[in-house]
C-alpha cells in the first residue's frame, strides 16, 4: 500500500518537473484570463513576469522596484509614453571562451509593461540600482490628473 502512494507521488513530481507545465502555468494566455477576471487592478497591465516588480505610491512619488541581478545600466532601456512605463533589458550570462559544466543562466532579453496608476512628470523621473532591484522613483504630475465636475438637474418636487 505504501509503495502505491510512493509511486502516486513520484509520477505527480515528475510532472511538475517538465518545462510544458510551468510553461502552461506562466504562458501570457493565463495572465490574460486573470486579467479578464478582474482580479489584477485596473491599473495594473502584466506582460511578462519578469522581472519581478512592485509598484508603490509615497507622498505624491510613484516608486518602481524591479528585480534585475547582474544586469549591467548599459544592457537595460526605460521608457514613459503617457502613462505607459516600459523597462526592456538583456541578460548576457553567455560568454565565449569558457567551458561551461553547468549553464543555468540563460541569455535572455525581457520586456515589462506596466501602466502607471497617475500621470508623472517625465523630467523629474529618477533612477538607481541598489543591490540588484532597480528603483525608479517617477514624481506624480498632478496638473495631468484631471479632475471632471459634476452638474445636478435641479428640479423642483412641485
Amino acid at each position: 500500500m505504501e509503495m502505491d502512494k510512493l509511486k502516486k507521488w513520484l509520477e505527480l513530481t515528475q510532472k511538475f518537473q517538465g518545462d510544458s507545465f510551468w510553461e502552461q502555468i506562466f504562458d501570457e494566455n493565463s495572465v490574460e484570463k486573470v486579467k479578464n477576471n478582474h482580479s489584477i487592478g485596473t491599473f495594473t497591465k502584466i506582460q511578462s513576469s519578469f522581472p519581478k516588480c512592485d509598484l508603490y505610491e509615497t507622498n505624491e512619488v510613484l516608486i518602481i522596484e524591479a528585480e534585475i541581478p547582474g544586469l549591467r545600466k548599459e544592457d537595460l532601456h526605460i521608457t514613459v509614453i503617457q502613462q505607459l512605463l516600459t523597462i526592456t533589458g538583456e541578460f548576457k550570462t553567455l560568454k565565449e571562451g569558457r567551458k561551461y559544466f553547468i549553464k543555468e543562466r540563460a541569455n535572455r532579453t525581457f520586456k515589462k509593461e506596466l501602466i502607471l496608476p497617475y500621470p508623472v512628470m517625465v523630467n523629474n523621473i529618477r533612477t538607481e540600482i541598489r543591490n540588484g532591484v532597480l528603483v525608479i522613483l517617477m514624481p506624480v504630475n498632478k496638473e495631468e490628473i484631471e479632475t471632471i465636475p459634476i452638474s445636478f438637474d435641479q428640479q423642483s418636487s412641485e
